[in-house]
């Protein structure tokens, strides 16, 4: 078992943990570098092997229809940064990308919606979600990295699982706090108005961007799950929900670290 397992959000029905771990392990790695963390004794081989990806994607990925004439909305998640790129990049000061990426936001903030909300109501769905990372976690495991959707996946996983000794629990663009829409139907239900701690988790660190639909309903955790949740703010340009800047912030970095026993 790998000692770091991400948990992706949704729109990843076109890729595959491979994809998703080669991508993400230099991001990753950056934010730990920019936690002051040393990786100059570390190959990038030696350090990939210790993290993996709780791949459940494909799970969501529709049939092919062949009188289907367009693809319903199931762009790749990788489609906003590609649209910006071609219009112009992240640099310099530009109301017309700003408002196109606000655009973008809406509509995968949307989607996530309609994905959590099938997650929710189909139960062989969520267990077979909930498989998935299940299978990627064990006594190897110390921290787990979970984004957008995944959080809410990964947070009932790991709530059901107090057989694990989890050093760090990170979120990352989060919606668990929003009331009336996903926290109020969480498993295990919230007990008086306070989300149930994950068990088998030492410590829980959430990091929100600003400008994150994902999050603003509730950008704090700490109110909803328990003072014990270190709350953190970062700022992520244009891509505010993306969660490679997530993973390149100090703040992630920090707390990845902090979850890690030390080396022998």
């Amino acid at each position: 078992m790998a000692r770091i397992v991400l948990v992706h959000g949704a729109f990843h029905e076109l890729w595959g943990p491979y994809r998703l771990l080669f991508r993400w392990t230099p991001p990753l790695l950056d934010g730990l570098e920019a936690a002051g963390v040393d990786l100059s004794d570390r190959t990038f081989q030696e350090v990939r092997e210790e993290i993996a990806v709780a791949f459940w994607g494909d799970l969501f990925r529709p049939a092919g229809d062949p009188n289907a004439t367009d693809d319903g909305g199931n762009a790749p998640a990788s489609a906003p940064d590609q649209i910006i790129e071609t219009l112009g990049g992240s640099g310099g000061d530009s109301p017309g990308l700003d408002a196109i990426g606000a655009a973008i936001s809406a509509g995968t903030h949307q989607r996530t919606l309609e994905a959590l909300a099938a997650y929710f109501t189909d139960p062989s769905l969520r267990t077979q979600v909930q498989d998935r990372v299940n299978a990627c976690l064990g006594p190897d495991t110390e921290v787990v990295i979970a984004h957008s959707m995944g959080t809410v996946i990964a947070y009932e996983v790991l709530a059901s699982r107090g057989d694990l000794d989890i050093g760090m629990f990170v979120t990352l663009g989060s919606p668990l706090g929003a009331k009336g829409l996903i926290f109020d139907v969480l498993q295990p239900a919230p007990v008086d108005g306070r989300g149930v701690w994950p068990g088998g988790v030492r410590a829980w660190t959430n990091v929100a961007a600003e400008r994150d639909l994902a999050t603003m309903a509730a950008p704090q955790l700490a109110p909803t799950f328990g003072d014990r949740v270190a709350d953190r703010f970062v700022y992520n340009g244009r891509h505010p929900h993306d969660i490679e800047p997530y993973l390149t912030a100090k703040e992630t970095g920090r707390a990845v670290a902090a979850g890690l026993t030390p080396r022998r």
